[in-house]
Formats: structure tokens, sequence, C-alpha cells
């Protein structure tokens, strides 16, 4: 068995033959002084017992040999030194690919006096070997990596600030938004000129186009870093560097999603919703949605709730979450949805996708009054109750309490607040097109309406009296078209387009995606609720 013994920090290989007998006999030696000084000791052994059988300094031979060499033993001596010479090459061989291997892989420096046997005269093939393989690694040298450095904009860019510090700020681009009003409405102390040094960021900043997004972040009451996003993942960041402002186009850091989250109430609302992963804003939108048809204090167990909403990561991390796409909320086993839409004046309305009355609805009520009063007169000619003879009622009448609030049933403009002979107190409104409405023997008007003051559909303007020709509390209600008074229980009222056939049509396309998405989003709640009740969750 051979051992290379290699320096500190080295490896050391133990290399074995089938036809050694006595491993103790070779060794490795790492000092010449050690070689001479065994080289001795064996010497002087064989010359004190000439006559002793010499242990043999080949363990191949050691079995071959017991008398002391003779005449007639100098071919089996050669044919021992030539098996020597032959073992000796090929350990030798065999250790400089090892020496080389080492070398390749971890440029481990090799440099150890082997002795594979007692030390001889023909033994320069081993002292070659061993200086080329010292002389290779005294010229190694260690493996120098080079460093990657980015620049952006003229700047060495540095890590990008983390985007959990502080709070981001969201701010759609409309027709007119700069930004130095939006730096003055978060009152923070960075400036524009400090973040217009770059010439891209001035050029960038002085051209805000309408429909793109801005998200800041603020730390400390300064600006740390600028989003202007120009798509769902292309934006040009700005962000704090060693006191510049550094900007960038990127396409990987920042992602604009629409985020799907489905889950069944089993416990308060707000507790089931945040461990669902719904954000809080979209949680408090959820409840101004769906306001005319589900009572948030009744949340009964077991319903179910499907929202897809928009959502902004930066760096992976939430920065902001907007506006809910579509909603579907199944209460006590009636399943409500909206759709959020815009509108071609820019106005955005959440829409049901089933109902057509919501797409084109009526501009008006039929009645001025609201789950209160009764039809006490209908329209047409009638006798009167104050002068006992017939005559036309060009309106109808609504009894109820004294007091009882009194409704626009239409959006327009007051035309007249006061006094009118048998109407007593009576406020006219404007609709336009030729529509007008009256409302007759009020006790009081609303505070502070006043002619030209714009009313909308549903607006309190007054209050249920008996002024005027009156026998009893009651609101008179009239409705007119270029002056002609109409039955307001029979006319057919005019419709108010919430969308134009153009829009309605894109509105059914864009809904018929989203509502199958919501179906999605409702069999997996089911799943979930089927799941714990499995569990006993």
């Amino acid at each position: 068995m051979e051992r290379y013994n290699l320096p500190v920090g080295g490896i050391e290989i133990t290399i074995g033959r089938k036809d050694t007998n006595k491993l103790d006999e070779v060794h490795a030696i790492t000092s010449s002084a050690e070689v001479r000084a065994q080289q001795n000791q064996q010497n002087t052994r064989f010359e004190t017992n000439p006559y002793k059988p010499a242990r043999s300094r080949s363990p191949i031979l050691s079995a071959t040999t017991q008398e002391p060499e003779t005449q007639s033993s100098k071919p089996i001596k050669n044919k021992k030194r030539s098996l020597k010479n032959t073992t000796t090459r090929y350990v030798l061989s065999r250790s400089l690919v090892v020496a080389a291997v080492l070398m390749a892989l971890g440029n481990i420096p090799v440099h150890s006096t082997v002795l594979l046997s007692e030390p001889s005269n023909d033994g320069s093939l081993a002292d070659e070997a061993q200086t080329a393989v010292l002389r290779a690694a005294k010229n190694t040298e260690p493996l120098e990596l080079p460093t990657v450095t980015e620049t952006y904009a003229g700047y060495e860019m540095e890590a990008l600030p983390s985007a959990s510090h502080g709070e981001w700020t969201f701010y759609p681009i409309v027709a007119g938004t700069t930004i130095e009003e939006v730096l003055a409405e978060l009152n923070v102390s960075t400036d524009l000129a400090s973040l217009s040094d770059d010439p891209e960021n001035a050029k960038i900043l002085s051209n805000l186009q309408t429909g793109n997004k801005v998200f800041i972040q603020v730390s400390d009451e300064a600006v740390k870093q600028i989003i202007y996003a120009t798509g769902k993942r292309t934006a040009y960041i700005i962000s704090q560097q060693d006191d510049k402002y550094v900007g960038r186009w990127d396409n990987e850091v920042f992602e604009e999603q629409q985020n799907r989250v489905a889950f069944t109430v089993h416990n308060p609302f707000h507790y089931e919703a945040n461990k669902a992963g719904l954000p809080i804003s979209i949680t408090r939108q959820l409840s101004k949605v769906f306001k005319d048809d589900i009572d948030f204090r009744q949340i009964s167990i077991g319903d179910q709730v499907s929202v897809i909403f928009e959502d902004f990561y930066y760096q992976s991390e939430r920065i902001f979450s907007q506006n809910i796409l579509a909603a579907e909320f199944n209460h006590k086993g009636e399943s409500f949805q909206r759709i959020r839409f815009q509108l071609g004046s820019g106005k955005t309305r959440y829409l049901r996708p089933d109902e057509e009355t919501e797409l084109k609805q009526v501009a008006f009520n039929r009645l001025p009054l609201q789950g209160a009063g009764r039809l006490s007169s209908g329209f047409g000619s009638r006798v009167h109750p104050v002068f006992g003879f017939r005559r036309m009622h060009a309106g109808t009448d609504f009894a109820a309490p004294y007091g009882t609030p009194i409704y626009a049933t239409g959006d327009g403009t007051v035309q007249y607040v006061g006094r009118k002979g048998g109407y007593g107190k009576v406020i006219e409104l404007s609709h336009g097109e030729g529509i007008s409405t009256l409302y007759g023997h009020m006790s009081d008007y609303q505070k502070g309406l006043a002619s030209g003051d714009s009313v909308k559909r549903g607006d309190v303007i007054g209050y249920v009296g008996s002024t005027g020709t009156s026998t009893g509390n009651h609101v008179h209600y009239e409705f007119k078209i270029n002056g002609e008074p109409q039955d307001p229980m029979t006319v057919a009222l005019p419709e108010k387009g919430v969308l134009s056939p153009a829009e309605m049509q894109d509105f059914k396309e864009y809904a018929r995606n989203l509502t199958s998405q919501l179906v999605r989003l409702r069999e997996t709640a089911s799943i979930e609720r089927n799941v714990r009740r499995e569990f006993g969750g």
C-alpha cells in the first residue's frame, strides 16, 4: 500500500496493492532526513548478518528467495529488478493521474516526497515525476472571478429600497394631473427639482399620460420610490440611491394582477375575509357594492363570497389593491352579482349582468313617497272634496302622516319654491325634454332648497302637510309633459339610458367572461365548505 502524504490543508490518499504482504514496509516519507535514516538502518541490518536470509526489499520477491545471493541467482536478481521497475512505473503513473485530478478539481497544492521501496540507483524516473508534480503545484494560481455591476441612467445601481418600508399611495392619471399636485397632496419634503435631477426622470414626470398609474412610496415624510406604470408589467421606476433619484424602465419587479378570492362565512364576515387573503380596502368595497342587496349586519353562516379585484405587486410585495372588478354574494340561498363597468362619460357603475332594467332603466319613480302613504285620490274627473262639484283632478293624492319626507321622482332642477293658491306650499321641478313635476300641500321644504338648485332622483325636497285647499295630510303629485297633465300611475315613463347600445354590447361581452369566473370561484367555495363539513371544521 502506498500513501501520499500532503501538507496541512491537502488530502491524503492511500493506494493499496493486492500482492503486498507486509504493509508496514512501504511508507510515504515527507522528510529526506527520515528517508536516509531508514536506509541506513536497513543497510546495517543486512551487513551485520551476511549469512542470515535477508527480508526481501520488494514484497513481490519476498516469497521467491530465502538464501544469500550466489552466481546462479543472477538471473533471478535481474528479474526482480525488472519487476521492481515495472511496479514503480505503474504506481507512479497512477499517482500522476490522481495528482492531476486533484489539481484540476480544487487547485490543491501537491508536493510530497514518496518512497515506494528502498532507494536504488535506477529511481531517476520517480525523481523526475516528483519534480514535475512539484513544479506544476508551484505554478498553480488561485482562480479570480470577475464582479458584475449593473448601471442604469448613468449611475451604478444599488439594491432597490424595500417595498415594505413606508406607505404607498396610488394616483390614477387623468387629464391635467401633474406631479407637482401629487407631491403637494402628499405633503412631503421631497421637491420636484431633486426628482428631476436626472434628465430622463424630468422627461417622464413632466409628461404623465392619461390612463397610466402612479404609485409613490413615502417614508419619514420623503419620497423613497415612484412607480409610473404604463402597462401590467412595464413601469418606469425612480428610486432613491445615495441621496440621488435614479430612474430606469423595468418589466420584472412590478406587476398588475387580477386576484381572485372565494370563501364561505363560518365566523364574523371581516374575520373570514381577512383569513381568505382579502385586503381590508376590498372588504369595505364589498359592503358598498351590495348595500342595496344585503344587510351586512345579518350575514348568515354558510353565505358564500366570490371576488375578483385589482392587485398591484412590487418586488413580490402587495403595495396596493384598487377596485373590485366583479363580485358575487350568495346570501341565504339567493345569489347577487355585480360587475364594474366604466361608462362613456367616465363614470363607473356596478351593474347586474342578468337584469336588462339595470342597463336601461326608467328615469322616474311612480311615487313621491317611500314605504309610506296610500292612494287617497286618483287622476281624472272627480267631485271636489271641498267645493262639492265635479272638476278635473290633474294629479294623484297620497295620504301620509304629517312630516313624512317627500322625494323627487327624477333628476331635475328646482323651478319654483313657495306658495301657490290652493296647492299651499309647493315645489315644481323641471326635468328637461318638456317634463315637469309638482308636489303640493307640503308642511315645509327641505332646508336650504332654492330655485335653480339641482336635485337627484330620491332626494328629499319637502314634507307632507295640509296647506292650501286640503282636508288632511297628504301630498298632491303631478306629472306633466309639455304642460299637459298625465296620470302619474299609468304614463309611459321615459327611460334613462345607463348604457348606449354600443356600450351595452361591450358590457355583455365583458360581463360574460367575469361571470364565468365567478361561477368557478363559487364552486371553489362550495368544495371548501363541503370539506369543512366532512372533517368537522
